[in-house]
């Protein structure tokens, strides 16, 4: 039988005596090489990622097998419907989405946040209240339709434009999140024909949060 006997003594020397098939051995050591061996035995293996969507800025792998990812939105505008009704090209303020994907590739999980328009993305970059419909705080609300499995992590970079493809609706508006209290058509109306940065003096309203604030809430 093999056994180790660690003792620590009351002026902090630590002892440590084993016993290997019978023979024993007896040394002491120093904190530090306590504590070291039991850092490296909690260490685990590397998690590989696999190649990453553009515009990822944050990836967290679990225990579990799921993972959480969120990106940064490379476009400024987009084409999008209301009820039915088309806004081309759209203008879009800078949009971040956050993804939880679970070990069987699926997203369980989709957030949207609105950064402040810097050219360098920081932890503490503020974020604004998304003016538009379909999102709850920054849950996003997807309805009916399904969002597609993610065989490979760099996919998720197509998930945002099939988001906002999807056909908006009242879901979750608020006058409240737009500077202006405008109702959804009237919003979209004024802002058909504006570029992105018009959100910023016009439009978004700070919700006391950050980028890492909304990277950390992954709301498992």
């Amino acid at each position: 039988m093999n056994e180790v006997v660690i003792t620590i003594r009351d002026d902090g020397s630590i002892a440590v005596e084993d016993n290997k098939n019978g023979v024993k051995g007896f040394k002491e050591i120093t904190p530090d090489a306590l504590v070291g061996c039991v850092n490296n035995s909690l260490l685990r293996g590397a998690v590989a990622s696999g190649l990453l969507p553009g515009g990822c800025i944050s990836f967290t792998a679990y225990d579990n097998g799921n993972k959480d990812v969120c990106i940064l939105h490379p476009e400024s505008k987009a084409d999008i419907t209301y009820y039915g009704s088309s806004y081309p090209d759209f203008p879009l303020p800078k949009l971040v989405f956050a993804f939880g994907i679970t070990k069987e590739n699926r997203i369980r999980q989709c957030r949207l946040g609105v950064t402040a328009n810097e050219s360098r993305l920081k932890p503490a970059t503020p974020m604004f209240a998304y003016p538009l419909s379909n999102v709850n705080g920054t849950r996003l609300c997807t309805g009916r339709n399904a969002l597609p499995k993610c065989q490979s992590l760099h996919t998720l970079g197509s998930v945002p434009y099939y988001i906002l493809s999807m056909d908006n609706n009242n879901d979750h508006f608020k006058k409240t999140d737009n500077k202006p209290g405008l109702e959804m058509p009237d919003l979209l109306e004024l802002l058909k024909d504006k570029p992105a940065e018009y959100y910023y003096s016009h439009i978004l309203i700070p919700n006391k949060s950050t980028l890492e604030d909304f990277i950390s809430d992954t709301g498992r």
